[in-house]
């Protein structure tokens, strides 16, 4: 019974996605959707290249764990790593770096921010 009880845990735990056991690991795609501890409303983006640039940006950062922009709806998904934050206005500061602008920051606590427009 201890062999069939070992072999079903040690097949379980080939079977896990990798993911799961590499919490600060570095993750990019639709998966950063589901962790996401912020979201970004993005005006300006046209092209695949617009979603490289705000990627690329964001991931120079120590506190972010992944991120995932969609195009359809103008979202950046961005997930953290455990413990760390990103502020509104960092967050406004890293968008305008990557040459865009923020319409609006959901956090995961369902808090939002949006910035004042400029005219």
């Amino acid at each position: 019974m201890k062999i069939l009880s070992s072999l079903t845990i040690a097949a379980l735990l080939a079977l896990a996605p990798a993911a799961s056991f590499a919490k600060d690991k570095k993750m990019s795609g639709p998966e950063v959707v589901e962790i996401a501890d912020v979201s970004v409303g993005l005006s300006g983006l046209v092209c695949d290249f617009c979603s490289l640039a705000l990627n690329k940006t964001f991931k120079k950062r120590d506190e972010v764990r992944g991120t995932y922009v969609d195009l359809d709806t103008k979202t950046m998904s961005v997930a953290l790593v455990k413990d760390a934050t990103l502020s509104n206005d960092e967050i406004i500061k890293l968008v305008k770096k990557a040459g865009y602008s923020t319409t609006k920051i959901t956090r995961k606590d369902g808090s939002e921010f949006i910035p004042p427009q400029k005219s």
